[in-house]
Parts: C-alpha cells; structure tokens; sequence
C-alpha cells in the first residue's frame, strides 16, 4: 500500500492583470463559449493538462501529474499570452494533489464503518459505493472501496499525498 499513483494536481496563478477572452479566443482560435462556463479552456498536448484562464487573470491547471507539468502548462499559456501582458514573473499554488493506493485487499467497509472513527466517517451505499473517511492529519479525504482501492484527495503537495497514504494505512491497520 505504500506505493501510490498521483493521479491529478490542481493549481492556480494569477498571469495577468485583467484578460478580454473574447479578443484572446479570437486571435488564438480556441474556443470559448461564456454563457457555458466563465473561463477559457486551453487544452496542451504536452504536458497533456488543461489550463483554464479567466477573464480576471486568474488561470487554473488541471489534470497534471507532477509539478513540472504545472509550471510548463503555465509558462506554455504565458507564451501564448505574450501580446496581452501576462505578468513578468510566474507564482503559482498547488491546491489539490489527488492520488490513488491499493491497500492490497477486499475491505467490508460496513465492518470500517463502525471500527473508524465515526465522527470522521461516512458510508451510504444507496447514495455512493465508497465510505468516505477524513483523516486529522493531514486533512485529507478518503475515498475508500470494497476493491481495497482508495483514492485520496485534499492535499497541497505530493509530501502531504505521502503522509496522507501512511496515515490511512495506519488507521486501516488498526481496525483490521
């Protein structure tokens, strides 16, 4: 179970000051459709991310599955960016890392349902398959199957992900 995949990482920059996507969607030829969704999606091939830019300079990576991929996604759109004066320098925060384990067994999760903590723990079936547990430290979220698969979410860096995959592996071992 120690060995986990990081399946996405989400991050945000401010590139700009104020961008007019509608000028930007023209000249670029990317799509944008405002009245379905307030930022533009521009979709990279390599690193293969999605990087959506709002209007108030905002922009948000999507889909990365290392660091590296989000500062390339960034810097790629700050590029392309060039002729609407994308801020000089680029800070960026991570603020959702998500990753997958499998602890390596079938779990009866109605048993974790009454040997995890309650107040940390949720399991409807009839409304979703997983139990969904929150971990003290870090303050992540569990996502946990009957496959023994769990995904973990909530996490501001790939060091907390880690800590986050021992803390579930021994709240685990504890009631099992």
């Amino acid at each position: 179970m120690d060995k986990y995949s990081v399946v996405n990482m989400v991050a945000t920059a401010r590139l700009g000051e104020h961008f007019d996507l509608l000028d930007i969607s023209d000249d670029l030829e990317i799509r944008y459709s405002p009245e379905q969704f307030p930022g533009m999606s521009i979709k990279l091939k390599s690193p293969k991310v999605c990087v959506n830019l709002f209007r108030s300079g905002q922009a948000v990576v999507t889909g990365a599955k290392k660091e590296s991929d989000i500062k390339s996604a960034f810097t790629q759109v700050m590029t392309l960016l060039k002729d609407y004066e994308p801020f000089d320098t680029l800070n960026y925060s991570i603020s959702n890392v998500v990753v997958t384990i499998d602890y390596g067994k079938e779990l009866n999760l109605s048993h974790l349902t009454i040997s995890l903590p309650m107040v940390r723990t949720e399991y409807e079936p009839e409304q979703f398959p997983g139990l969904i547990f929150r971990l003290k430290d870090p303050l992540s979220v569990c996502l946990i199957f009957s496959s023994g698969k769990c995904v973990i979410t909530g996490n501001t860096s790939v060091d907390e992900a880690e800590k986050a995959v021992s803390s579930l592996k021994e709240e685990l071992d504890a009631v099992l």
